[in-house]
């Protein structure tokens, strides 16, 4: 996970830290679309702790490697050349994934009823939609979760 996620990303955000602005071109930060994941808020969601304490050793360096990067995207540390916008998804899914399809309403209904470290799950095609939108949308900044993801999605239906 630090080699493919970490990694990856810090060396495109270092290569945006330090681009020279075209003199001809736009003015202003370069998007940047990081998908997180959901768990990575955790920590900030009642129960998330307790939760993340019970989770196997994968998923923790899993997130660790989220966090780092959506620290690394942190404003400050970006100096205003990045946008960052940072979508967080909890499972996402499509018709075809068919081995998921089955716990798609387990974790629906679990946020439905507000269980807070449990979030509604995510078609693929709503994030990608959510993505395209975030970037063309200059005000989009910062974390998405499902309901901001759902939002910007619709407005490119």
């Amino acid at each position: 996970y630090d080699r493919i996620t970490r990694l990856t990303a810090f060396n495109v955000i270092e290569a945006l830290k330090k681009r020279t602005a075209n003199p001809f071109g736009k003015k202003g930060s370069v998007p940047f679309a990081f998908v997180s994941a959901a768990e990575a808020g955790w920590p900030e969601v009642t129960g998330g702790p307790a939760v993340e304490k019970l989770a196997p050793d994968w998923l923790n360096r899993y997130l660790v490697a989220k966090r780092a990067v959506e620290a690394e995207l942190d404003p400050p540390s970006v100096n205003g050349k990045i946008r960052p916008i940072i979508y967080r998804p909890s499972l996402i899914w499509n018709w075809q994934k068919l081995d998921v399809l089955p716990i798609i309403p387990i974790f629906n209904a679990a946020s439905a009823i507000g269980i807070p470290f449990v979030d509604k799950t995510v078609r693929v095609e709503t994030l990608a939609s959510a993505i395209v939108a975030g970037i063309e949308d200059k005000l989009c900044t910062g974390v998405q979760r499902f309901p901001e993801m759902e939002e910007l999605a619709s407005r490119l239906r």
